[in-house]
């Protein structure tokens, strides 16, 4: 990875890599370190990591990573296996199956009328 992408004789007139500036973008975003300590380990200027993840529209303000708590705590939600319960089961399924057809109907008619792919083929990378 470049630090530098060179456009003038001059030190001053450097400019950072934009390979560079996406890694520690990405480094701040993925919750590893504090925006001060990378701009420090990296020694870069005050508020540069700042203005970058500005730039590119990153959301700097909210971490990514959000602690999940263990499963242990997690209540049981999961519905009890009688017969009162079967027939609301059976309602939830069928109105996710219509609810999932009537997406599916809805970007078949939008790739048609607008001539764009929405759906991903799935042998792709």
């Amino acid at each position: 990875m470049k630090r530098y992408s060179r456009t003038s004789s001059s030190k001053f007139q450097n400019r950072y890599s934009e390979e560079f500036k996406r890694f520690l973008c990405n480094e701040f975003l993925t919750g590893t370190a504090t925006r001060k300590s990378i701009e420090k380990k990296y020694n870069i200027g005050n508020n540069q990591l700042t203005v970058w993840l500005k730039k590119n529209g990153y959301d700097y303000t909210k971490p990514r990573i959000v602690p999940l708590p263990p499963m242990s705590d997690q209540p049981e939600n999961l519905p009890d296996k009688d017969e009162a319960s079967l027939p609301q089961l059976k309602k939830e399924l069928t109105e996710a199956r219509l609810l999932a057809e009537t997406y599916r109907k809805m970007i078949e008619v939008a790739e048609n009328e607008f001539k764009i792919r929405i759906v991903k083929k799935s042998n792709t990378k």
